[in-house]
């Protein structure tokens, strides 16, 4: 499905899914805080409090995103799309600087970045699908009960 295809409410959606990536992410320190490296550092008292910043949020999908987003990073044939996305959502890039690096207009920035998405959304369905085949639907409860049975 081209740009020029897609409707002004899955464009929206897209743009929507793509900030929430963003906050997910800036959140995920409240549930693992940043682990000091240096012994000493670790016996200092923090100076930060924990419930300072956005409240993060729970979204069953968005670890699946987020693998996508880095699986279709990585990838060669994504990276000018790749490019555009991070720098729309996540670095807050100078639209004009970037169409100027890449040689295209500023629409095709934002087209680019949402075909990205686009890409992303689908493969995080399938990278679902896949983690949801190898789950078993319910966990055996003599095992979940008794955690010191010994194989």
């Amino acid at each position: 499905m081209s740009e020029h295809d897609m409707s002004e409410d899955a464009r929206q959606a897209l743009d929507d899914k793509a900030h929430r990536w963003v906050v997910w992410c800036l959140t995920r320190r409240i549930f693992a805080p940043y682990v000091k490296s240096n012994v000493l550092a670790r016996l200092q008292p923090t100076r930060r409090s924990v419930t300072d910043g956005p409240d993060s949020f729970l979204d069953p999908g968005m670890p699946f995103l987020n693998m996508a987003i880095h699986a279709l990073c990585e990838q060669s044939d994504c990276a000018s799309e790749a490019e555009c996305f991070l720098g729309i959502y996540w670095y807050n890039a100078n639209i004009k600087a970037l169409a100027r690096e890449q040689a295209c207009a500023r629409g095709t920035i934002y087209n680019r970045a949402r075909r990205f998405m686009a890409r992303a959304e689908s493969l995080s369905d399938s990278i679902r699908r896949v983690n949801e085949s190898f789950m078993p639907e319910q966990c055996s409860k003599f095992i979940e009960q008794n955690s010191s049975t010994a194989d």
